[in-house]
């Protein structure tokens, strides 16, 4: 069995982490399921899905630390309109956000036992907005151990 909720989300800033864990914990508890695992999964290629601690400070310096890593002023050659090819309508300068996204990856797995997710004491989920502001979607996918 598996069942998959989509979680509709609108992000209010450039870089953002959203605390997913009640919604995810609310699709695992609306499924039923007592054991297997729950992959929360974004289909944005300027976004992501990671487990950390909820702390403010942290936060910061994981917000800190990624723009050091892949800083905005840097010259990348997907915001080169000029010479690409593909572009949409109104397309952003984001190939800092897609180098993000693509260093913390699209999705995380999570054990379920007894119908209730195996994280952590101090895990969220959170959805990594890299490209905000803007209306996006988190995938759930709840699936039994069989």
């Amino acid at each position: 069995m598996t069942m998959i909720e989509k979680l509709k989300l609108k992000s209010q800033k450039q870089f953002e982490l959203i605390d997913i864990t009640e919604q995810v914990k609310s699709a695992v508890s609306k499924s039923g399921l007592k054991n297997g695992t729950v992959t929360v999964f974004t289909p944005h290629t300027t976004a992501s899905v990671r487990l950390n601690h909820n702390e403010p400070l942290l936060l910061q310096d994981l917000m800190k630390m990624l723009y050091r890593l892949v800083p905005i002023d840097e010259n990348y050659s997907h915001d080169l309109f000029e010479i690409r090819t593909g572009i949409k309508a109104n397309e952003r300068s984001n190939g800092h956000a897609h180098v993000k996204a693509f260093l913390l990856g699209s999705s995380e797995t999570v054990p379920v036992e007894n119908g209730q997710m195996l994280l952590g004491d101090r895990q969220s989920i959170f959805f990594v907005e890299l490209d905000g502001a803007r209306e996006r979607e988190a995938v759930v996918s709840v699936t039994d151990g069989g």
